[in-house]
């Protein structure tokens, strides 16, 4: 794989629909002071993460933008800029519930507190919740 966003992976949010909750990140490059401070707070708890089957998406203005460490494509990128309307030089993070909308949006970076809260707050993470063991 190279390191082209014109050649990675296509992203559709509906692969991902029902099984998953996506966390996108929307940064003008790996530079962007917001967006290495959201990566920090990513990465302090991955239990908790993986716990709420959140995966991450990267889209980023200049770079690679990434899902689960493989480069998506530029047209995927631009999908996702139109659908959540976020140009290439802003910072936003916003959290895509499993059923496929979007239920929390950020002009800076969320802390897992709030994000957990907003989580744990929906009525299917409440079933997920009683079901586990």
């Amino acid at each position: 794989m190279t390191s082209s966003r014109s050649e990675g992976v296509e992203f559709r949010l509906s692969d991902y629909q029902w099984q998953h909750r996506i966390l996108l990140v929307f940064a003008p490059a790996t530079a962007s002071s917001d967006y290495r401070q959201q990566m920090q707070i990513w990465q302090s708890d991955q239990a908790g993460v993986e716990d709420r089957d959140l995966k991450l998406v990267e889209v980023l203005g200049t770079g690679e933008s990434q899902v689960e460490g493989q480069s998506i494509s530029a047209a995927s990128v631009d999908v996702l800029r139109q659908q959540f309307g976020v140009s290439v030089e802003e910072f936003a993070v916003i959290l895509v519930g499993k059923d496929g909308t979007e239920k929390q949006r950020s002009q800076a970076p969320m802390n897992l507190a709030m994000l957990y809260r907003a989580i744990d707050a929906m009525p299917m993470r409440q079933q997920e919740m009683r079901s586990r063991p």
